[in-house]
Protein backbone atom coordinates (compact mmCIF):
# COMPACT_ATOMS: atom_id res chain seq x y z
CA UNK A 1 0.00 0.00 0.00
CA UNK A 2 1.29 3.43 -0.93
CA UNK A 3 1.61 5.82 1.98
CA UNK A 4 0.33 9.33 1.63
CA UNK A 5 2.88 12.10 1.18
CA UNK A 6 3.50 14.39 4.10
CA UNK A 7 0.85 17.06 4.56
CA UNK A 8 1.72 20.51 5.86
CA UNK A 9 -1.17 22.31 7.57
CA UNK A 10 -1.45 25.32 9.82
CA UNK A 11 -3.29 24.63 13.06
CA UNK A 12 -6.73 26.19 13.03
CA UNK A 13 -7.48 28.67 15.79
CA UNK A 14 -10.89 30.40 15.46
CA UNK A 15 -9.80 33.09 17.93
CA UNK A 16 -7.22 34.43 15.49
CA UNK A 17 -9.01 33.71 12.22
CA UNK A 18 -9.41 37.11 10.55
CA UNK A 19 -11.55 35.99 7.63
CA UNK A 20 -14.59 33.76 7.49
CA UNK A 21 -14.02 33.46 3.75
CA UNK A 22 -10.57 32.03 4.49
CA UNK A 23 -12.11 29.40 6.76
CA UNK A 24 -14.73 28.40 4.18
CA UNK A 25 -12.26 28.20 1.31
CA UNK A 26 -9.85 26.33 3.59
CA UNK A 27 -12.48 23.63 4.13
CA UNK A 28 -13.13 23.32 0.40
CA UNK A 29 -9.45 23.11 -0.52
CA UNK A 30 -8.70 20.69 2.32
CA UNK A 31 -11.46 18.34 1.13
CA UNK A 32 -9.81 18.30 -2.29
CA UNK A 33 -6.47 17.49 -0.70
CA UNK A 34 -8.05 14.68 1.32
CA UNK A 35 -9.65 13.08 -1.73
CA UNK A 36 -6.41 13.44 -3.68
CA UNK A 37 -4.40 11.81 -0.90
CA UNK A 38 -6.83 8.94 -0.44
CA UNK A 39 -6.53 8.22 -4.15
CA UNK A 40 -3.10 6.75 -3.40
CA UNK A 41 -4.49 3.94 -1.22
CA UNK A 42 -7.05 1.19 -1.71
CA UNK A 43 -9.87 0.56 0.74
CA UNK A 44 -13.19 -1.33 0.41
CA UNK A 45 -15.03 1.87 1.38
CA UNK A 46 -13.86 3.93 -1.59
CA UNK A 47 -13.72 3.13 -5.27
CA UNK A 48 -12.48 4.60 -8.53
CA UNK A 49 -14.08 4.45 -11.95
CA UNK A 50 -10.60 4.99 -13.39
CA UNK A 51 -7.35 3.44 -12.21
CA UNK A 52 -5.58 5.87 -9.84
CA UNK A 53 -1.95 6.58 -10.54
CA UNK A 54 0.60 8.98 -8.99
CA UNK A 55 0.61 11.30 -12.00
CA UNK A 56 -3.18 11.71 -11.86
CA UNK A 57 -3.33 13.15 -8.35
CA UNK A 58 -1.49 15.79 -6.42
CA UNK A 59 -1.30 15.38 -2.65
CA UNK A 60 -0.13 18.87 -1.77
CA UNK A 61 -1.57 21.14 -4.46
CA UNK A 62 -5.32 20.97 -5.02
CA UNK A 63 -5.05 23.20 -8.10
CA UNK A 64 -3.67 20.26 -10.08
CA UNK A 65 -7.10 18.63 -9.78
CA UNK A 66 -8.67 21.51 -11.73
CA UNK A 67 -10.53 20.82 -14.94
CA UNK A 68 -8.09 21.14 -17.85
CA UNK A 69 -10.75 22.80 -20.00
CA UNK A 70 -11.95 25.60 -17.72
CA UNK A 71 -9.00 25.71 -15.26
CA UNK A 72 -11.43 26.51 -12.42
CA UNK A 73 -11.89 29.88 -14.06
CA UNK A 74 -14.92 32.12 -14.24
CA UNK A 75 -15.75 34.57 -17.00
CA UNK A 76 -17.68 37.80 -17.18
CA UNK A 77 -19.74 39.43 -14.44
CA UNK A 78 -20.74 36.27 -12.70
CA UNK A 79 -20.42 37.11 -9.01
CA UNK A 80 -23.09 34.99 -7.35
CA UNK A 81 -25.08 37.09 -4.83
CA UNK A 82 -26.62 34.00 -3.24
CA UNK A 83 -23.18 32.95 -2.01
CA UNK A 84 -22.44 36.30 -0.40
CA UNK A 85 -25.17 36.41 2.24
CA UNK A 86 -25.89 33.93 5.05
CA UNK A 87 -29.55 34.77 5.83
CA UNK A 88 -29.59 32.57 8.93
CA UNK A 89 -27.03 34.89 10.55
CA UNK A 90 -27.44 38.39 11.91
CA UNK A 91 -25.31 41.34 10.83
CA UNK A 92 -23.49 41.13 14.14
CA UNK A 93 -22.59 37.48 13.52
CA UNK A 94 -21.31 38.04 9.98
CA UNK A 95 -24.26 37.61 7.61
CA UNK A 96 -22.37 39.49 4.88
CA UNK A 97 -19.78 36.77 4.29
CA UNK A 98 -17.40 38.90 2.23
CA UNK A 99 -16.63 41.08 5.26
CA UNK A 100 -17.46 38.68 8.10
CA UNK A 101 -14.94 38.90 10.92
CA UNK A 102 -13.57 42.26 9.74
CA UNK A 103 -14.13 45.85 10.81
CA UNK A 104 -13.51 47.52 7.45
CA UNK A 105 -15.12 50.67 6.07
CA UNK A 106 -18.07 48.91 4.37
CA UNK A 107 -18.91 47.17 7.67
CA UNK A 108 -19.02 50.56 9.40
CA UNK A 109 -21.32 51.88 6.67
CA UNK A 110 -23.59 48.84 6.98
CA UNK A 111 -24.01 49.50 10.70
CA UNK A 112 -24.93 53.10 10.01
CA UNK A 113 -27.39 52.00 7.32
CA UNK A 114 -28.97 49.45 9.66
CA UNK A 115 -29.62 52.18 12.21
CA UNK A 116 -30.94 54.53 9.54
CA UNK A 117 -33.36 51.98 8.09
CA UNK A 118 -34.32 50.37 11.39
CA UNK A 119 -32.64 46.98 11.00
CA UNK A 120 -31.87 44.94 14.12
CA UNK A 121 -28.19 43.90 14.00
CA UNK A 122 -28.87 40.96 16.33
CA UNK A 123 -31.71 39.47 14.29
CA UNK A 124 -31.14 36.96 11.42
CA UNK A 125 -31.49 38.57 8.00
CA UNK A 126 -34.05 35.93 7.00
CA UNK A 127 -36.44 37.47 9.52
CA UNK A 128 -35.99 41.04 8.27
CA UNK A 129 -37.01 43.18 5.31
CA UNK A 130 -35.76 41.58 2.08
CA UNK A 131 -35.11 45.05 0.69
CA UNK A 132 -32.27 45.45 3.16
CA UNK A 133 -30.63 42.30 1.77
CA UNK A 134 -30.78 43.89 -1.69
CA UNK A 135 -29.07 46.99 -0.26
CA UNK A 136 -26.34 44.83 1.28
CA UNK A 137 -25.77 43.17 -2.08
CA UNK A 138 -26.13 46.05 -4.52
CA UNK A 139 -25.64 49.23 -2.53
CA UNK A 140 -27.51 52.22 -1.20
CA UNK A 141 -27.86 55.05 -3.67
CA UNK A 142 -30.12 57.37 -1.72
CA UNK A 143 -27.42 59.44 -0.03
CA UNK A 144 -23.79 59.28 1.20
CA UNK A 145 -23.22 57.62 4.58
CA UNK A 146 -21.44 59.37 7.43
CA UNK A 147 -19.39 56.88 9.47
CA UNK A 148 -16.31 56.56 11.67
CA UNK A 149 -13.43 54.31 10.62
CA UNK A 150 -10.02 54.04 12.28
CA UNK A 151 -10.95 56.91 14.56
CA UNK A 152 -11.69 59.28 11.69
CA UNK A 153 -15.04 60.58 10.51
CA UNK A 154 -15.65 59.76 6.86
CA UNK A 155 -18.39 60.05 4.29
CA UNK A 156 -18.95 57.68 1.40
CA UNK A 157 -21.46 55.79 -0.69
CA UNK A 158 -22.14 52.17 0.15
CA UNK A 159 -21.92 50.32 -3.17
CA UNK A 160 -22.76 46.79 -1.99
CA UNK A 161 -20.70 43.64 -1.58
CA UNK A 162 -21.46 42.39 -5.11
CA UNK A 163 -20.29 45.64 -6.68
CA UNK A 164 -17.26 45.82 -4.38
CA UNK A 165 -16.13 42.37 -5.47
CA UNK A 166 -16.69 43.20 -9.14
CA UNK A 167 -14.68 46.39 -8.70
CA UNK A 168 -11.76 44.46 -7.19
CA UNK A 169 -11.85 41.91 -9.99
CA UNK A 170 -12.08 44.46 -12.79
CA UNK A 171 -9.34 46.58 -11.21
CA UNK A 172 -7.01 43.59 -11.53
CA UNK A 173 -6.39 43.03 -7.83
CA UNK A 174 -3.32 40.96 -7.00
CA UNK A 175 -4.15 40.51 -3.32
CA UNK A 176 -4.30 36.81 -2.44
CA UNK A 177 -7.18 37.46 -0.06
CA UNK A 178 -9.17 39.35 -2.70
CA UNK A 179 -8.48 36.73 -5.37
CA UNK A 180 -9.57 33.99 -2.99
CA UNK A 181 -12.82 35.86 -2.28
CA UNK A 182 -13.45 36.43 -6.00
CA UNK A 183 -12.98 32.74 -6.67
CA UNK A 184 -15.27 31.63 -3.86
CA UNK A 185 -18.09 34.10 -4.51
CA UNK A 186 -18.10 33.66 -8.28
CA UNK A 187 -20.59 31.36 -9.95
CA UNK A 188 -18.55 29.23 -12.35
CA UNK A 189 -19.29 29.15 -16.06
CA UNK A 190 -20.79 25.71 -16.63
CA UNK A 191 -18.12 23.73 -18.44
CA UNK A 192 -19.37 20.87 -20.61
CA UNK A 193 -16.34 18.81 -19.64
CA UNK A 194 -16.66 19.06 -15.84
CA UNK A 195 -20.34 20.10 -15.62
CA UNK A 196 -19.45 23.09 -13.46
CA UNK A 197 -17.59 21.11 -10.79
CA UNK A 198 -14.22 22.68 -11.80
CA UNK A 199 -12.58 19.27 -11.36
CA UNK A 200 -11.07 16.95 -13.91
CA UNK A 201 -12.44 13.51 -14.69
CA UNK A 202 -10.16 11.49 -12.39
CA UNK A 203 -10.91 13.70 -9.39
CA UNK A 204 -14.66 13.53 -9.96
CA UNK A 205 -14.60 9.74 -10.14
CA UNK A 206 -13.12 9.09 -6.70
CA UNK A 207 -15.93 7.93 -4.42
CA UNK A 208 -15.41 7.63 -0.68
CA UNK A 209 -18.19 5.92 1.26
CA UNK A 210 -20.33 6.30 -1.84
CA UNK A 211 -19.79 10.04 -2.37
CA UNK A 212 -17.71 11.91 -4.92
CA UNK A 213 -16.02 15.11 -3.79
CA UNK A 214 -18.64 17.13 -5.70
CA UNK A 215 -21.41 15.41 -3.71
CA UNK A 216 -19.52 15.70 -0.41
CA UNK A 217 -19.07 19.46 -0.82
CA UNK A 218 -22.82 19.90 -1.33
CA UNK A 219 -23.64 18.42 2.09
CA UNK A 220 -24.81 20.81 4.82
CA UNK A 221 -22.20 21.25 7.53
CA UNK A 222 -23.73 18.77 10.07
CA UNK A 223 -23.98 16.04 7.41
CA UNK A 224 -20.46 16.82 6.23
CA UNK A 225 -19.18 16.34 9.78
CA UNK A 226 -21.00 13.01 10.03
CA UNK A 227 -19.53 11.89 6.70
CA UNK A 228 -16.07 13.01 7.81
CA UNK A 229 -16.37 10.92 10.98
CA UNK A 230 -17.09 7.85 8.83
CA UNK A 231 -14.02 8.59 6.72
CA UNK A 232 -11.99 9.16 9.88
CA UNK A 233 -12.91 5.74 11.26
CA UNK A 234 -11.85 4.06 8.01
CA UNK A 235 -8.57 5.94 7.76
CA UNK A 236 -7.83 5.54 11.47
CA UNK A 237 -8.02 1.75 11.24
CA UNK A 238 -5.24 1.63 8.68
CA UNK A 239 -1.84 0.90 10.16
CA UNK A 240 0.53 3.80 9.73
CA UNK A 241 -2.19 6.06 8.35
CA UNK A 242 -1.06 9.67 8.05
CA UNK A 243 -4.35 11.13 6.84
CA UNK A 244 -5.67 12.00 10.29
CA UNK A 245 -4.02 15.46 10.56
CA UNK A 246 -5.82 16.57 7.41
CA UNK A 247 -9.13 15.12 8.60
CA UNK A 248 -8.74 16.85 11.97
CA UNK A 249 -7.97 20.16 10.24
CA UNK A 250 -11.17 19.92 8.19
CA UNK A 251 -13.20 18.90 11.23
CA UNK A 252 -11.97 21.86 13.30
CA UNK A 253 -13.06 24.31 10.60
CA UNK A 254 -16.43 22.63 10.07
CA UNK A 255 -17.15 22.63 13.80
CA UNK A 256 -16.34 26.34 13.90
CA UNK A 257 -18.75 27.04 11.01
CA UNK A 258 -21.44 25.04 12.80
CA UNK A 259 -20.87 26.89 16.09
CA UNK A 260 -21.37 30.28 14.47
CA UNK A 261 -24.63 29.19 12.84
CA UNK A 262 -23.67 28.26 9.27
CA UNK A 263 -25.18 24.77 9.36
CA UNK A 264 -26.84 25.12 5.96
CA UNK A 265 -23.73 26.41 4.18
CA UNK A 266 -22.75 24.38 1.12
CA UNK A 267 -19.23 24.64 -0.22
Amino acid sequence: MTSMPEISLKAFNPKIESSLVGTIVGVSDSWRLLYANLASRWNPNWTWMTEPSPENYSSNDCSSDDCAFCHSGVAGSDIDPERMIAPELSLRKGAVLLWAGTDCGPVKMIRQLAGLIGIDEEKPLAEQDRRFVDILLYGYGEEPILYVHNGKQKIGCYRGCVNDLKFMREAGTTSKGNLRAIRYFSGPVVCKECNGSRLRLESRHIRIHGLSIVEALQLPVPEMLSFLRDVSRSVGREEGSDGMPLIEAIQARLEHLQRIGLQSLRL
